[in-house]
């Protein structure tokens, strides 16, 4: 089944090589943490996959996490409505000094959502949606939740210039751990290098109800292989206690149907 999973790029990269056709353009919610208010359009089946992996050193104990591949399934119901599937396959890993304490890995849980269009940009009224996802109590033993959880966040862009975007997000989630809230913010500024590369820097931040926030600084940048098919790559710092030291991704999204 991993196996399975870590081929999904690959399979979608020769998919789409295949008899092109002029489509809508392919716009993605990775490889940052801002989601894109643009829905996959109607009718089309819009995959996005990708390998994460974070570091953290605290009071003598590393911690390492690695998502081997994270799916984000979208499918156009029409130019209003849009359905989405999460699932992953990660796996986690501690030790202090060189000695091992734990070490596992598994599927994370599935998630079912929507996007919904709440407005277009006009002036200086932003493009906006709703995203919201219910999180069950799936996946491997070690990450299947005590309870199913949810997410949801209002995301906005603005067109700055030919070459400039700015897009943020505003949102919480739960981890089905503890009933409590974590409160999160984006803010991405997004460069079209050119017809095929775009760059873009961003900060985020995560805000749990009973812990210290989680501030984030990352990077990266996308590039065209053709018209729907996307590779991107990213890293970031942690710019807090509770953040992870570093992060790297990399992935690649395509669309079928449209």
């Amino acid at each position: 089944m991993r196996r399975t999973f870590l081929m999904t790029p690959f399979l979608g990269v020769a998919i789409l090589s295949y008899g092109q056709t002029e489509k809508a353009e392919l716009i993605t919610d990775r490889p940052d943490q801002t989601e894109s208010a643009m829905l996959v359009p109607k009718g089309g089946l819009q995959v996005e996959t990708g390998f994460a992996y974070e570091k953290d050193h605290q009071d003598g104990l590393e911690r390492t996490n690695v998502t081997y591949d994270k799916l984000l399934i979208k499918y156009g119901v029409n130019d209003h409505f849009e359905l989405r599937f999460v699932t992953g396959f990660v796996g986690k890993r501690a030790k202090i000094a060189e000695h091992p304490i734990s070490r596992v890995q598994g599927f994370s849980p599935m998630a079912l959502g929507v996007k919904v269009k709440l407005a277009d940009e006009k002036g200086f009224w932003p493009q906006a949606a709703f995203i919201g996802h219910i999180n069950l109590r799936t996946g491997s033993k070690d990450f299947n939740p005590s309870y199913t959880a949810a997410d949801f966040r209002f995301t906005f862009a603005h067109t700055v210039s030919e070459k400039f975007a700015l897009s943020y997000n505003l949102g919480a989630e739960w981890n089905g751990e503890t009933p409590d809230a974590a409160f999160l913010y984006t803010l991405a500024l997004r460069y079209a290098a050119t017809n095929r590369v775009g760059i873009f820097v961003e900060s985020y931040a995560f805000f749990p109800e009973k812990d210290k926030a989680d501030n984030r600084f990352d990077c990266g940048l996308t590039y065209m292989i053709t018209s729907m098919v996307q590779w991107d790559i990213s890293g970031g710092l942690g710019l807090s206690r509770s953040a992870p030291d570093y992060f790297l991704s990399t992935g690649v999204s395509f669309r079928l149907l449209r």
